[in-house]
């Protein structure tokens, strides 16, 4: 009875994560914290730690070892501090996550349309700031010359981010058998998203954006996939000053590409300066200064999350991270067309998958990691793939005897 009522109130805070992540920090944080900490509780109530000992368990486990070793080498023990005092959160938070959704996988749906939710009115957020200027949540102005909408994020290139990764979830109107009122909603989503991702003019969510629809036309409905060069050509041309945005991907030394790969250039002597073991987690505004190149800005980011944690915590550091995703992807993805044709929860995996590569492809040239709702956004995406290819698994497994 207890498990219970601490469940209603985890499922209560996952909702207002879900909603935190698109406004700010503060609700992020307090949401995640509860969530973590109701799950501690149960924890010892019923003594069960076998999630330690499930493969990505094991990683995340090794993943604290190692950021805690790159704390103690740290020269900056503040900054450090601060940074490795995150790992443990984003851990737990995996933990509670997929020990909610797989107690019940009803859980699972009515996520699916709280996502739906809070992304909508995310997405008409950003629509109000194009036509008045400002959001309603946080009053953000467009101020830029390229007119780029960002919501209620920080930065264009963050709303970019969300809007990828949350996006083909709405892919679901193209499965038969939806009520045509939940189809309609899901085709609004989309359109109002798709056309929020192009006012973001970010170029590194456009990529992630195109790869993750040719990923999941390659497995659903492969006729759409000639399409894409099409909606690529869209996307740039409906982009304020959009022409210029990919011209500006030819003309390195111009602009903001100019800068990154300044940037790229001074973490890349960062890490050959320390390819092992990293200058210490989170001390990379401090150590960046060393090894700046001539006329590079000086860098709060690499706009490279994979070279940024490489320089930060060292090769084994960044192999034993990205281990965790690719576990993930490679479990979801085995057998996924069958998963696809045996539930409904196939084509809800098919569409967070999608997203979860979009998003680890947008990282690739952007700070998302670096970010604490982008990071939040991350885990609690890893956990829900992880656990709708758990119950699927589980289905087919009773299904075959």
């Amino acid at each position: 009875m207890l498990i219970k009522k601490l469940d209603y109130i985890t499922e209560f805070f996952i909702y207002v994560l879900a909603l935190g992540i698109t406004i700010a920090n503060a609700p992020t944080e307090v949401a995640s914290y509860w969530i973590i900490f109701i799950f501690l509780i149960k924890t010892v109530i019923s003594r069960d730690i076998k999630f330690l000992k499930s493969p990505i368990g094991i990683l995340l486990c090794v993943l604290f070892a190692v950021s805690f070793l790159s704390f103690l080498r740290s020269d900056y023990f503040k900054d450090s501090l601060r940074g490795f005092s995150r790992i443990p959160k984003y851990i737990f938070l995996y933990f509670a996550l997929t020990d909610f959704f797989l107690r019940d996988n009803k859980r699972m749906v009515r996520f699916f349309w709280v996502l739906i939710a809070t992304s909508a009115l995310t997405f008409f957020n950003g629509l109000f700031q194009s036509v008045f200027g400002f959001d309603i949540f946080k009053h953000n102005t467009i101020s830029d010359g390229l007119s780029r909408m960002y919501s209620s994020f920080i930065h264009p290139n963050d709303f970019g981010a969300y809007i990828i990764t949350v996006l083909p979830l709405t892919f679901l109107f193209l499965k038969k058998g939806i009520p045509s009122k939940l189809r309609t909603i899901l085709i609004a989503v989309f359109l109002t998203g798709f056309y929020c991702l192009i006012r973001t003019s970010s170029r590194g969510a456009w990529i992630g954006f195109i790869m993750a629809m040719i990923f999941f036309f390659s497995l659903y409905r492969k006729k759409i996939l000639a399409l894409i060069p099409i909606v690529a050509v869209i996307i740039v041309l409906l982009s304020p000053q959009g022409i210029h945005r990919v011209e500006g991907l030819l003309k390195p030394k111009v602009e903001s590409v100019g800068e990154r790969m300044l940037l790229l250039k001074g973490t890349w002597q960062m890490i050959k300066a320390h390819p092992v073991f990293g200058s210490g987690i989170n001390t990379f505004m401090k150590n960046f200064e060393k090894y700046r190149p001539p006329n590079c800005p000086l860098g709060f980011y690499a706009h490279n999350s994979y070279l940024q944690m490489w320089a930060e915590t060292g090769i084994i550091g960044l192999i034993i991270f990205l281990a965790i995703p690719l576990i993930i992807i490679v479990r979801a993805i085995s057998n996924l067309k069958a998963k696809i044709g045996t539930s409904p929860y196939g084509m809800i995996l098919l569409a967070a998958l999608c997203g979860y590569i979009a998003f680890l492809i947008h990282t690739t040239f952007d700070n998302n990691l670096y970010s604490l709702v982008l990071t939040t956004l991350f885990w609690v995406f890893g956990a829900y793939v992880f656990s709708l290819d758990n119950y699927l698994r589980g289905l087919n497994r009773r299904s075959a005897e």
